[in-house]
């Protein structure tokens, strides 16, 4: 009985210190980038507005960085330039990862994927610019659901409409607070 036992429960002891001893490494050496705006997001602000000199991400009183409903984060600059980040769901639940860009009169600017993790070559294609382009105005909505899908990327396609009509409600409905009014 014990030989048949015995086998298991070391092996049991084994795997529970290899996961203690992950779990100490992955606290260890974790870094936390919320509020830090990354490299693919100065990078996705320069393709939107041409620079991301001056850009912050916006704090409330307690230092936590703003995010409203289906924005992560809010970046803005002194000449009031307002970019939103969203993690939209395509056909990969939170495979499209963005900032977009919205002019001071509430429209979309302009929009950035920074990652995607769609199916290649079906999916993927929302990335193209002409198919982005489509949404450079949009001021609501309707408008955006007004962009006909790409063939073979509808779920994909409604995930970045989900993210221009979050950016857009966001905007709108927080404008006072983003800007301090």
């Amino acid at each position: 009985m014990k030989e048949k036992i015995l086998p298991p429960m070391v092996l049991m002891l084994i795997c529970a210190i290899c996961c203690g001893l992950l779990v100490f490494a992955y606290n260890l050496t974790y870094v936390d980038t919320t509020g830090v705006i990354t490299d693919k997001m100065n990078t996705a602000l320069t393709e939107i507005y041409g620079t991301s000199d001056g850009f912050e991400m916006l704090k409330d009183e307690s230092g936590n960085v703003v995010s409203y409903e289906g924005v992560t984060s809010v970046l803005k600059d002194a000449n009031g330039n307002v970019a939103f980040e969203i993690t939209a769901d395509g056909y990969n639940k939170g495979g499209i990862y963005l900032l977009v860009g919205m002019n001071t009169d509430g429209t979309v600017k302009g929009m950035s994927i920074m990652t995607i993790g769609e199916t290649p070559g079906l999916g993927t294609k929302v990335q193209d610019k002409a198919f982005l382009d489509k949404f450079t105005g949009a001021a609501s909505q309707a408008e955006a659901e007004a962009v006909d899908n790409i063939t073979g990327a509808s779920r994909s396609s409604n995930g970045i409409k989900a993210a221009v009509t979050a950016a857009v409600n966001a905007y709108n409905e927080n404008k006072e607070a983003i800007f301090g009014e």
